[in-house]
């Protein structure tokens, strides 16, 4: 495939997303958020205080072979996202690391991200608050904050993705700071993909920290969050990843075959060196 077909395609694809994007009864046009409105009314404010983002890639009912392309098309474009926050930040004077702590920034950046992969659909925020709760009796606060259907395992997933953090905000409990997590969490279906951008904010004044993360015992739990929904089409992914991959793997396999020949050369040049100096010893 030449560089022209692929361009060709892609700016097919764009077309193609704005005509659905107007046409679409659901879906909001991206510029209904602009950069001024994001943040402005939600509930979840600040930086992440998790040291990662929590990551869920789940297959609902979709083929193998179609998730493992979908999945990769999607995950390029996260990583796309993350190097234009960096680079955006390094040009404002702002460093990388700190920028890319920024939820807001993140929410943006899906909101306008300019390749047709993904459409904004909406956004919504809430309270959830119970001076009763436990996790293993109260796992309707998965379905209540992401608002994704028929995927059987999200819950176990997302549980165990927010326990990752359990150690970091241990040093939050008894204290008037809310913990922000940030979150990024996908579904994969037959013929499309929904997927949530997610700040949740927990208040730990009043909540025991081992219960939360724990299936036992009972906790206040006071919190917050704003998630805003997308959504792709699985055809246009699959299709497009089977464009990208042979110029992928041809990529990826220059710049290995190159790593190769500097990793090797090193070890010749090291070899060369060690029997000059026994040489020299005589």
């Amino acid at each position: 495939m030449t560089q022209k077909d692929f361009n060709d395609f892609l700016l097919q694809a764009i077309e193609e997303k704005n005509k659905r994007q107007t046409a679409g009864t659901r879906s909001i046009r991206k510029d209904s958020l602009g950069s001024s409105q994001v943040g402005i009314q939600d509930n979840v404010s600040g930086d992440m205080d998790c040291s990662s983002i929590a990551n869920v890639d789940l297959n609902a009912s979709m083929s193998l072979s179609d998730f493992r392309a979908c999945s990769m098309v999607m995950n390029v474009c996260q990583n796309m996202i993350q190097k234009t926050i960096s680079d955006a930040a390094l040009a404002s004077g702002v460093e990388a690391a700190v920028a890319l702590k920024n939820m807001n920034a993140w929410v943006q950046a899906f909101v306008d991200f300019p390749l047709p992969f993904f459409n904004f659909v909406d956004t919504q925020n809430d309270v959830y608050q119970k001076n009763d709760f436990k996790l293993s009796t109260d796992p309707d606060i998965v379905d209540k904050v992401l608002n994704i259907k028929n995927v059987p395992d999200l819950k176990d997933a997302v549980s165990a993705a927010l326990h990752k953090t359990g150690g970091e905000i241990a040093s939050y409990q008894g204290t008037s700071r809310n913990f922000n997590y940030f979150g990024i969490i996908k579904a994969y279906f037959d013929t499309r993909i929904e997927f949530r951008v997610v700040k949740y904010s927990l208040n730990l004044k009043e909540t025991d920290v081992k219960v939360l993360c724990a299936s036992t015992g009972v906790t206040k739990l006071n919190s917050s969050y704003d998630t805003y929904l997308f959504e792709a089409d699985k055809e246009f992914l699959v299709k497009m990843q089977s464009k990208m991959g042979d110029q992928m793997a041809d990529f990826f396999a220059e710049k290995l075959f190159e790593f190769i020949k500097m990793f090797y050369q090193t070890q010749l040049d090291d070899f060369k060196e060690k029997l000059a100096v026994i040489f020299k010893k005589g």
